[in-house]
């Protein structure tokens, strides 16, 4: 499969920075941060199938080995051999595949939100049958909850609701393909094989892959840093986007040097 990647900016012979989404986020999760990096990289938005823009194969079953795959093909087909990483939850999982199975394209992975495995069979089924019955519209309410850390949405900043709403957009059955991907995700006892440095980012509030669990994930990896960005729950690109940039400014620094 190949993946749709979108280019944020044009800054040829730059090194090359590829972000992704989030379940049920756009390629915008990660424009805030993006954007900041834009005069010294070449800066590429890679989208979850169905989530931004639809094909008609986006609903198919695959895997998010086949997601890592595809994206590595997608950049390839655009000339790009090696990039730096930066994935969100669903996406970090990717990042984590590629890293395990095609370290030869990765410079650098920035794995944020993320787990070796997602929730279980049965709470996936559930959500399933959730976004079956009632859409992602049906999810909004439990989703923010996990989403942004207690009071975030109800401060003046736009993004937060923004994000819901692109949730709400989502087309139903790509949601679905995803979670079923993520029911078969797991990566558990891998880690250690990862060379590619690595930075992990947790939200301090986020309540499923939260901070002690995102560490025991950085103890794994010979080549890696853990942030904990305060006051953000699994969103931290949204909550807290000048945080989030920092510390991928000082990694990639090590990275490119």
């Amino acid at each position: 499969m190949r993946i749709r990647v979108h280019p944020l900016n044009d800054n040829p012979g730059s090194p090359v920075i590829v972000f992704g989404n989030a379940l049920g986020t756009r390629v915008s999760l990660w424009a805030a941060v993006a954007s900041r990096l834009a005069d010294d990289y070449q800066i590429y938005l890679s989208d979850l199938p169905g989530h931004t823009h639809s094909r008609n194969d986006d609903n198919a079953d695959f895997t998010v080995s086949d997601l890592a795959a595809g994206l590595a093909a997608s950049m390839a087909e655009l000339g790009v051999d090696r990039f730096t990483y930066c994935g969100a939850s669903i996406s970090g999982g990717i990042g984590l595949t590629l890293a395990l199975d095609h370290p030869e394209s990765l410079t650098g992975l920035v794995a944020c939100s993320t787990a070796t495995t997602f929730g279980t069979d049965e709470t996936w089924a559930e959500r399933i049958r959730d976004v079956e019955a009632d859409g992602t519209r049906g999810q909004l309410d439990d989703t923010a909850d996990r989403w942004f850390a207690a009071g975030f949405l109800t401060e003046d900043i736009a993004a937060g609701p923004a994000v819901l709403t692109d949730l709400a957009m989502i087309d139903d059955a790509a949601y679905i393909a995803c979670a079923r991907a993520l029911t078969h995700f797991d990566v558990t006892g891998r880690l250690s094989a990862i060379t590619t440095p690595t930075l992990f980012i947790a939200g301090a509030q986020d309540p499923g892959c939260t901070p002690e669990a995102m560490t025991e994930l950085s103890a794994q990896v010979a080549d890696s840093t853990i942030a904990v960005i305060p006051d953000a729950a699994h969103l931290p690109m949204v909550e807290h986007p000048d945080i989030v940039f920092d510390h991928i400014e000082e990694f990639l620094g090590r990275v490119y040097t």
